[in-house]
């Protein structure tokens, strides 16, 4: 044969070859495949539905006070004032009159908490601005102290007292006291928690 049929031949041989792995492959991606319309979910599960019965209070139980009402001593001996320099004292004053219902002998506070139940807490200042409240006990709260705040209505009007604690032990509730007022130069009382 001629060389140039057999090249034509072959040529032609290549393209059939390719002709038949191709163009299926191209005409496959162009088909429409068709969505099956069926579901794999199964069917809902029967449940029998139950009815619960609403809960009955107790009848010797008191309900829960406000919020707002919660933790508040009922000790008004603190003045009142409009800032923390205000409420700043002089520490040989503070020191040379201690009344005796703002600090227990040492006697009588336990260092451990006999009582089931008593706490202690420290009132560190009474404030008629409640910003000037949050602004004091976010200051503590970032000296590490567990410092709140609880707004009440006095003989002196509505007042924002900032309060530290409660502590679980007398003894320990005065050092914190102690801490308190070195570094605020404030004179805080010592009152007892009673939720």
């Amino acid at each position: 044969m001629n060389s140039g049929l057999k090249q034509r031949l072959v040529g032609a041989i290549v393209l059939i070859a390719i002709g038949i792995l191709v163009v299926p492959s191209i005409l496959r991606d162009r088909q429409v495949e068709p969505v099956s319309t069926q579901t794999l979910i199964p069917d809902r599960p029967s449940r029998d539905t139950m009815v619960f019965e609403a809960p009955t209070a107790p009848e010797n139980i008191e309900p829960a006070p406000e919020p707002d009402t919660m933790f508040m001593p009922e000790d008004d001996s603190q003045p009142v004032v409009d800032s923390l320099e205000e409420a700043q004292t002089d520490p040989t004053e503070a020191q040379a009159d201690p009344s005796p219902e703002r600090s227990a002998p040492e006697s009588e506070a336990p260092e451990v908490n006999t009582d089931e139940g008593t706490a202690w807490v420290i009132q560190v200042a009474s404030f008629r601005d409640p910003d000037t409240a949050r602004a004091l006990r976010d200051r503590l709260q970032g000296e590490g102290y567990r410092a709140y705040v609880r707004s009440a209505s006095t003989d002196a009007g509505a007042v924002s007292r900032v309060f530290i604690g409660p502590k679980v032990s007398r003894s320990e509730a005065e050092s914190t006291k102690a801490a308190v007022d070195q570094a605020l130069k404030v004179d805080a009382l010592i009152l007892r928690f009673e939720p």
